[in-house]
């Protein structure tokens, strides 16, 4: 049809309309200048460019079809075949998995097996890598609200385990002697306890930290099938807990809450910042108690305390997480006095017919050294021999025994008798004290030794420091004739059917140091310390309350800032001691009228319970 109306129209008709069309448009741009007017007319031309388009997206489709096929089937040969054993393990883990189930750990006891550390029921909401301890009406209220699971997959706020929480019976009483327990932290599981799980929670300073390896147990766990939202499906095996060893120790619960209690109340009726209270059998070196004030509730500690509250623990001026029985440092003023008598004694200078007079102040150059008798009441005490001059804590004596033996003599003494090195307590964080030297004070402060450094150090001033752990020692060492122990807590430990696991026996440091006959001049004039006219006062009347039974003590009065710091070390009973007991308040007067009373009123409970 269209050819025959090309053919009416003269068979030039498309030769014009082309020669039209250049000369009407030569030379401009037009969309003509690409348009076949020619083809346009041809239908056949027209079907056959469509067919080419049609076969080109036709094949272009195919290609694109065969390419995803290739890849997919591409992906399931690597995810069945190459892939495929991990694959189903992979599958395997997440269908059954392991439900922890957490070991209590080891029940600590005292001598007479009165609990100081026991487990109670409670549970862990664990959300990623933080965990918290909460209490049994905490989780079911937050699981009866959906907000938790004790399942594997964490809902809002987590999911639960069951565990135990540790509880200390005797609260703020043992927090220094126990310490606590806490999760560990990113760090420690990369390293210290990388046997550990992440959730895992280990000792904290105290015994709890010291004997973490016989005291944590060994977790079970639960092998269950779960579906795809993480629920049980069945129990396909379970593996029961091992609980952890128990430990027995020495201390007396009763003594400990007794020493707490006296202690704290002198403290706080003083206005001093702390305070220490220690005792020992000195039979053995096994500790009866140890109380450092103040003290900290680790019950809250162990059953989620705040980040706040903790910090503001942390950072309380009056240190209640400081140690101060054993890390504490402390010039032990006249108490020092026992060192510097044997020193004088075993080196010959002195012996128990030397006669020195106290002159009520002595000088060297310009300085002015005075004993404190002289001093507050202007009186002196003529001559004195060494049990007299323990008896009376004469300073003048001391310093004239001080210039005989010389600061080498002193220093090697204190050493011997513990001072200035630590002694091995089964307890973190012990201080080993300090007992200065000529080159200690060249290398440290730049200065040599003087003459006067001589005088303050043999009635223990000047550079000396010690813990009330060495003094407590130190005070076994008199009471028991001469053997130096190693100070211990826990005697043995047993696992959960009474089998003993490891038994501690008493290590003897040293022995047979001393002259019996010159320790005993020591033991007198300590025994004469607690007797009318010793500077013991607060002892003068207390075999009259408990007949038969003398004590021997030694007091000190340590000056250390404005206030000095209160001392009083004792053992009872004389001929047969049972207990050394050493009490410190700090920066808080003299240790007769301060510490004393202290002391009195443990050692009344102490021979009245034993009764």
């Amino acid at each position: 049809m269209a050819k025959d109306k090309i053919k009416n129209l003269g068979k030039n008709f498309g030769e014009m309309i082309t020669k039209d069309k250049t000369r009407r448009f030569q030379g401009k741009d037009s969309i003509f200048d690409s348009f076949d007017l020619t083809s346009f007319l041809d239908e056949g031309a027209i079907k056959k460019k469509e067919k080419r388009i049609s076969d080109w997206r036709f094949a272009f489709f195919y290609f694109i079809l065969i390419l995803s096929f290739i890849v997919i089937f591409g992906r399931l040969f690597i995810l069945q075949v190459v892939e495929g054993k991990a694959n189903l393990l992979r599958s395997e883990n997440n269908r059954i998995q392991i439900q922890p189930i957490h070991a209590p750990r080891g029940v600590i006891f005292d001598q007479k097996e009165e609990i100081l550390a026991r487990n109670t029921a409670g549970f862990r909401l664990i959300h990623g890598n933080d965990v918290k301890m909460i209490d049994r009406d905490t989780a079911l209220d937050l699981e009866s609200k959906g907000l938790v699971s004790e399942g594997l997959q964490e809902k809002e706020l987590g999911r639960l385990e069951i565990d135990s929480v540790r509880q200390y019976p005797a609260n703020e009483a043992s927090a220094h002697l126990l310490g606590y327990i806490s999760q560990i932290s990113a760090e420690e599981y990369k390293g210290k306890y990388s046997n550990y799980e992440i959730s895992d929670q280990v000792g904290r300073v105290g015994i709890e930290e010291t004997y973490e390896n016989y005291l944590k147990g060994t977790d079970g766990g639960r092998l269950i099938e779960v579906d795809a939202k993480g629920k049980e499906i069945r129990l396909l095996g379970e593996k029961e807990p091992m609980a952890g060893n128990n430990l027995y120790t020495s201390i007396d619960l009763g003594l400990q809450k007794k020493m707490y209690d006296a202690l704290s109340a002198q403290v706080v009726k003083t206005g001093s910042v702390g305070g220490v209270a220690i005792a020992q059998n000195p039979q053995n070196g096994q500790i009866l108690g140890l109380v450092s004030y103040p003290s900290y509730d680790a019950n809250k500690i162990v059953s989620g305390l705040k980040t706040d509250e903790f910090a503001k623990l942390v950072s309380d001026t009056n240190k209640p997480l400081f140690n101060r029985a054993l890390s504490g440092t402390y010039p032990p003023g006249s108490i020092f006095k026992i060192v510097t008598s044997v020193s004088g004694l075993e080196s010959k200078k002195i012996d128990k017919d030397t006669q020195l007079e106290d002159t009520g102040e002595i000088f060297l150059g310009d300085y002015r050294f005075t004993n404190w008798y002289f001093t507050e009441y202007g009186k002196k005490e003529g001559f004195l021999n060494i049990v007299t001059a323990i008896k009376r804590s004469n300073d003048v004596f001391f310093y004239r025994v001080g210039q005989l033996v010389g600061e080498k003599i002193l220093g090697d003494w204190a050493k011997k008798l513990g001072l200035g090195r630590k002694l091995g307590i089964d307890m973190p964080n012990e201080s080993s004290g300090l007992v200065p030297t000529d080159d200690w004070k060249k290398e440290v402060k730049g200065e040599i030794w003087m003459p006067g450094d001589t005088l303050h150090m043999a009635i223990g001033q000047g550079d000396v420091l010690t813990t009330p752990l060495q003094i407590l020692n130190l005070t076994s060492f008199v009471a028991n004739g001469g053997t130096l122990f190693n100070p211990r807590i826990v005697e043995k430990v047993e696992d959960q059917n009474g089998k003993v696991v490891k038994n501690f026996n008493d290590e003897v440091l040293a022995k047979n140091l001393v002259e019996k006959k010159n320790l005993d001049l020591v033991r007198e004039g300590m025994k004469e310390a607690c007797a009318e006219g010793g500077t013991g006062w607060t002892f003068f009347d207390f075999s009259k309350k408990h007949p038969g039974i003398d004590v021997a003590c030694k007091t000190g009065t340590a000056e250390a800032g404005a206030n000095p710091h209160a001392w009083f070390t004792i053992f009872a009973p004389f001929d047969k001691p049972t207990i050394a007991l050493t009490i410190l308040v700090e920066n808080s007067g003299e240790g007769s009228s301060i510490s004393g009373p202290v002391a009195r009123d443990i050692l009344d409970w102490y021979f009245t319970s034993q009764k």
